[in-house]
């Protein structure tokens, strides 16, 4: 599981941190998983998912909009070439290997983008997608696409109640890539025709110790990464 890298002050000053909330690894655990968290490395070691059975994409702030032919907007925050770097080694490997992938937020757009799509720098309608109130809350519904995995996962249900937390969203969708869950015009959800991956916008990790169909989202992706490991 990817992790964010953040200038943070410590005894020693400020110095670059690995940061991750422990909301995305007690999601993990209680789905049945071992998380495994991945720091940022400037060069990294070839194979490093040969050990892992799936791979777990997490929020953070912005992608560098060179990345998709932009200029950053003003509204633009948090890039780190390192962090983008890092994670797209770690999402080819993950792909080669057929490896389950579950994106999350900054990670959906992390994917959309590596698959030639582009973002929306800032989402016109941003309040109703950035929420005020704690984040285990849900702000909005999605609508979900039936036979898609995610409608699975949700018990087949049309319709759920998520988190928000993004300022962008993706815009020109990737290749490969099928909406399967939207609020609005903003793409809350997609999965990939040609690999085992699911992308969500909200943060799940957040909403998983007291929501059946969140919780869902990791329990079907650490029994995706268990029949993976049999099959390597």
């Amino acid at each position: 599981m990817s992790a964010a890298l953040e200038v943070l002050g410590t005894a020693f000053g400020d110095r670059d941190c690995t940061k991750l909330g422990a909301d995305y690894t007690n999601a993990v655990y209680a789905a049945g998983g071992q998380p495994v968290i991945m720091p940022v490395s400037p060069a990294p070691v070839s194979g490093i998912l040969s050990r892992m059975d799936g791979l777990v994409l997490t929020g953070g702030g912005d992608l560098d909009p060179s990345l998709y032919g932009e200029e950053p907007d003003k509204a633009v925050y948090g890039i780190r070439k390192d962090r983008d770097a890092f994670e797209t080694a770690l999402y080819q490997e993950a792909i080669a290997l057929g490896m389950p992938i579950l994106a999350i937020c900054r990670g959906l757009q992390l994917v959309n983008v590596l698959r030639g799509g582009t973002l929306l720098q800032q989402i016109e309608d941003e309040q109703s997608h950035w929420q005020e109130n704690p984040p285990t809350n849900m702000s909005h519904a999605i609508t979900v696409a039936s036979g898609s995995s995610l409608a699975a996962t949700f018990g087949n249900a049309g319709e759920a109640k998520v988190n928000s937390y993004h300022h962008q969203a993706v815009k020109d969708l990737g290749a490969g890539l099928q909406v399967t869950a939207v609020c609005g015009d903003v793409i809350e959800a997609v999965e990939a025709a040609d690999a085992d991956l699911v992308g969500v916008q909200w943060h799940p990790e957040h909403l998983a110790s007291t929501n059946d169909q969140q919780a869902g989202l990791f329990t079907q992706f650490v029994q995706r990464a268990a029949e993976f490991r049999t099959t390597v």
